[in-house]
């Protein structure tokens, strides 16, 4: 059986008339002023046939969503869902205030939404030069609204929100488990999408499957709005986490009133109060300075800060000493960092080409592949792999041992490409600098080896915190992982593979500052490894701690795969010299306190070859 093309999702522009007013047509919904707002029309592509649409008229700060058309063999899969999630959350950013709509036969699909029904003689008067309200739809189709709050500045109770910094997977559970427990949130994202950083590499497939992926009370929030969960087993793509459950859950009434894209945080502080002062500190408010999507700098305040604002964005440099290499900054147009969509958007700067990357981590891996599967579809191909460590070892990880069985071939695939010499392999390169020569091509300078001949560099090193965020906050880190410092013995690759990673809470979380807590990946710091699952857990114990239950705060509630690797006393140990099974048993590990679990997972890991990643 084949299954069917991926659906993709893009803005509409002028050529794509005639194929959305063909859809609108067939399922006889009005034509009349569809086409002059196409620039605010949202598309679904499937395999190269359009196959749902919808559109926001917009009159001044009010909407009128329109033409919401699913073509009829895909109707009642959440098709239309997934476009109006993340078409009503930019018009909310937008500073849209109210959405209207009009309906002859969905007035109850768009209840579950969040729309309530109004008196058409409500409408107001900023929608009358609407065509559809001109005649186009009947005098008996039913209006609906949708509203937004102007600004979550305070709790029913007149109590500041809780501030919640990025709206990834992690970002968004936390705002699910406070607005289970009635604490009003206040979400800041730096991006223009909720899930920015897995839209980033949103063409690679994760290692774990949908059951470790979506935080259960986003599920219970969602399906009480009739969405339906992914099969569990499945393994997505970073970006249909986007599309399936984030957006969806962003565009929840609730959420969305709470959320604010495009607002970069630049730092936080106490109200009044500098890092030194200690009287009264911990009754002032946090104070939050943002930079808005116009230019304009906001300042908020919040009883509370959960920081998951991840590290996708500060990647390490190339250079070994944990600066950049000189000359790294000079030649940042031949460099990628992360995961470049090799056999996607990037394929021309990659074909035909010698890249070198560098890095022993599932995100060099999985750039690997890419490239050697890129090597067999365009001639002249070539890849180069280096790691700081002299043999590749550990980057090949527990193989069949692996409970996430996607991880383990990740590696086993990395291993054989070696084997079968698809790949030429440099290791104990320490790179010091990087220059290029007078024919145009890059040379690697290491301490012990200088490496020349390469046309890119792809530099998989892993990530680090922005800790400029938080300068005059009372934060106490580890001192070199700049983990939070109670979380950094039970991570330290140094002396733990994942699988040795115990479960933990809000106590291994919290600061000096009280109130303020960093969750999802950034709370790891440096270490290369974890789960979304973590972060999920992470939150719910955080969040309970906010709420004064402290015993349900105390109780982590985490179920997480085994790696398949064996911790050793030495980085260069894990996975390589351990004999015996006793820490690498591929059965998933539950956790009912925080002493009683191992379990985490890095980033990234394909299914097949091309595929991967991180959570």
């Amino acid at each position: 059986m084949t299954s069917s093309p991926e659906i993709s999702l893009r803005q509409a522009g002028p050529a794509d008339w005639p194929a959305i007013s063909a859809l609108l047509s067939a399922l006889q919904l009005p034509l009349d002023g569809a086409r002059e707002h196409l620039a605010h029309f949202l598309l679904a592509h499937q395999g190269g046939e359009l196959v749902g649409c919808a559109g926001i008229e917009r009159h001044g700060d009010i909407g009128l969503l329109r033409s919401v058309a699913v073509a009829p063999g895909l109707q009642r899969q959440g098709l239309g869902r997934r476009l109006l999630a993340p078409l009503l959350a930019e018009a909310r950013q937008r500073g849209l205030r109210q959405v209207y709509l009009l309906t002859t036969t969905a007035a109850d699909y768009f209840a579950r939404l969040g729309f309530t029904r109004v008196e058409r003689v409500a409408l107001p008067a900023a929608l009358q030069a609407s065509a559809e309200l001109r005649g186009a739809c009947p005098a008996s189709a039913t209006a609906m609204l949708l509203s937004w709050a102007a600004e979550p500045a305070a709790g029913p109770n007149g109590e500041l929100p809780v501030a919640v910094l990025g709206a990834g997977p992690v970002g968004l559970a936390a705002a699910a488990h406070l607005l289970e427990r009635g604490i009003t949130p206040l979400i800041l994202e730096a991006g223009a999408s909720v899930g920015a950083h897995l839209l980033d590499y949103g063409h690679v497939r994760l290692f774990s499957p949908w059951r470790y992926n979506i935080d259960a009370a986003m599920a219970r929030q969602l399906q009480a709005a009739g969405w339906q969960a992914p099969p569990a087993d499945e393994l997505p793509l970073a970006r249909e986490v986007v599309e399936r459950v984030l957006r969806p859950y962003a565009a929840l009434p609730a959420v969305a009133a709470a959320l604010q894209l495009s607002t970069r945080v630049s730092a936080i502080s106490r109200e009044g109060f500098d890092k030194v002062k200690s009287a009264g500190r911990e009754q002032a408010p946090f104070l939050i300075r943002a930079e808005q999507a116009d230019g304009r700098v906001a300042e908020l305040r919040a009883r509370a800060v959960i920081d998951a604002t991840g590290t996708w964005g500060q990647p390490n440099p190339a250079g070994a000493a944990g600066l950049p290499a000189v000359g790294e900054r000079e030649l940042a147009a031949r460099i990628a960092y992360g995961i470049p969509d090799v056999l996607g958007t990037q394929r021309a700067r990659y074909a035909g080409r010698r890249t070198l990357v560098v890095g022993a981590g599932h995100s060099a891996a999985n750039a690997l592949l890419a490239l050697a599967e890129l090597a067999q579809q365009a001639p002249g191909t070539r890849l180069a792999w280096a790691t700081r460590s002299a043999a590749p070892t550990r980057a090949f990880g527990g193989g069949a041992l692996d409970a996430l069985p996607a991880r383990g071939q990740l590696g086993s695939a990395l291993q054989a490409l070696q084997a079968q010499g698809r790949l030429e392999f440099f290791g104990g390169l320490r790179i010091a600098a990087l220059r290029e020569e007078e024919n145009g091509s890059l040379t690697v300078q290491g301490q012990d080896l200088t490496l020349g001949g390469f046309d890119e560099l792809i530099v998989a090193t892993g990530q680090r915190p922005d800790l400029d965020l938080t300068r005059e906050l009372r934060l106490q880190l580890d001192p070199w992982l700049e983990s939070a410092a109670a979380l950094g013995p039970l991570i330290d690759p140094n002396l733990h593979s994942c699988g040795t990673v115990r479960a933990h809470g809000h106590r291994e979380l919290a600061h000096p500052e009280p109130g303020f807590y960093t969750l999802g990946v950034k709370s790891y710091g440096r270490a290369p490894t974890f789960l979304m699952a973590t972060g999920f857990e992470q939150a719910r114990s955080v969040v309970a701690a906010l709420a004064g239950d402290l015993v349900a705060a105390d109780r982590v509630e985490l179920d997480l795969p085994e790696t398949g690797v064996c911790s050793a006393g030495e980085l260069g140990g894990i996975g390589s010299g351990a004999t015996g099974g006793s820490c690498c048993g591929p059965a998933p590990v539950a956790a009912s306190q925080p002493s009683a679990s191992p379990g985490c997972g890095s980033a990234c890991a394909p299914a097949q070859p091309r595929t991967s990643c991180c959570g």
